[in-house]
C-alpha cells in the first residue's frame, strides 16, 4: 500500500524542544512503511531559511520520497515573503504552504495573511494550516473567510480542530469545498464521525511528530475502513490535492 504522511517536521520545535533530524525522518519512513513525505520545518527559533535549504536537500536526494513544504512567518514583509515563496516552490519544489496561527502568532484572518492565501493561489499550492491549539487564533471556522476569498485554494486544517475544536473543523468543511481535514491527535471516534459527515474524499493523514506516526497508522487501520477507504486516506487524496508527481 501506498501511504503518504502529510505532515512531517524538520528542526527543533520552539514549543516542545523536540528535535527531528533528516535521519530519524527516513528511519521513521522506513520502519513504518511510509512511501513519502511531506516535509516542513518546525515552528522554530532557527532562520526558517536554513531549515528550507535542507529540506530541499533532502527532496533532491530523494525524489518522489521526500517533497517539501514551505512555512514563512506572514509577518515578515511581502518582498521578502514572496522571495522565499519563490525560492521554495520555483527552485526546490516545494509542494505547499504552512500557516501556524500559534507558532506565527496571528490569526487568519489578519490581512497580512492574504500574503500566504495570494501566493498559494499564485502557485497553484495548497495551504495546511494548524488548528485546536492557541486559540482564539487557531479556531478551525476562521478559515472559512479565507476558503471562500481564495476558492482556487485548497486548505488543510491540521489536526482538524485537536480533538476539542474537531465539530467545529467538521463545520467549516462542509461549508467550504476547499476545506480538507488531517486529523492528527484526534481521537478514532472524531475521525469516524468526519469520515460520515464530510466524505473520505476530504481526508488524509498526518503524523505531526515521528513518535505518533505508528499510532496515526493504527487509528486509520482499526476503524472499520475498507482498503478503498483506505486507499484514497493514505495515497489518492494527497496525491490529488497536493499535486504530487507519480
Amino acid at each position: 500500500m501506498t501511504i503518504i504522511d502529510t505532515h512531517v517536521h524538520l528542526g527543533k520545535s520552539k514549543f516542545s524542544g523536540v528535535e527531528s533530524h533528516e535521519a530519524d525522518i527516513l528511519n521513521a519512513m522506513d520502519r513504518h512503511g511510509v512511501t513519502t513525505s511531506l516535509v516542513m520545518p518546525q515552528p522554530t527559533l532557527d532562520d526558517v531559511r536554513d531549515v528550507h535549504t535542507r529540506i530541499g536537500v533532502m527532496a533532491k536526494q530523494y525524489p518522489g520520497r521526500i517533497y517539501g513544504m514551505a512555512s514563512i512567518d506572514p509577518w515578515w514583509d511581502a518582498q521578502q515573503y514572496h522571495e522565499e515563496v519563490k525560492r521554495c516552490v520555483e527552485d526546490m519544489g516545494f509542494v505547499a504552504l504552512k500557516l501556524h496561527p500559534l507558532g506565527h502568532n496571528v490569526s487568519p484572518l489578519s490581512p497580512i495573511c492574504d500574503k500566504v492565501y495570494e501566493a498559494a493561489a499564485e502557485y497553484g499550492v495548497p495551504v495546511l494550516v494548524h488548528t485546536g491549539t492557541g486559540n482564539p487564533f487557531a479556531l478551525p471556522s476562521l478559515l472559512l473567510d479565507a476558503a471562500k476569498r481564495f476558492p482556487s485554494v485548497s486548505f488543510i486544517l491540521c489536526h482538524a480542530g485537536f480533538a476539542v475544536y474537531t465539530d467545529e473543523a467538521i463545520v467549516a468543511a462542509k461549508y467550504a469545498d476547499n476545506i480538507y481535514l488531517e486529523p492528527s491527535w484526534c481521537p478514532t471516534y472524531t475521525i469516524v464521525k468526519m469520515v460520515k459527515e464530510v466524505g473520505i474524499e476530504k481526508i488524509i493523514m498526518g503524523s505531526d511528530h515521528i513518535s505518533n506516526l505508528p499510532v496515526e497508522l493504527t487509528k486509520f487501520n482499526h476503524i472499520g475502513l475498507s482498503q478503498e477507504q483506505l486507499d484514497m486516506i493514505f495515497s489518492e487524496n494527497p496525491k490529488r490535492i497536493f499535486k504530487l508527481k507519480p
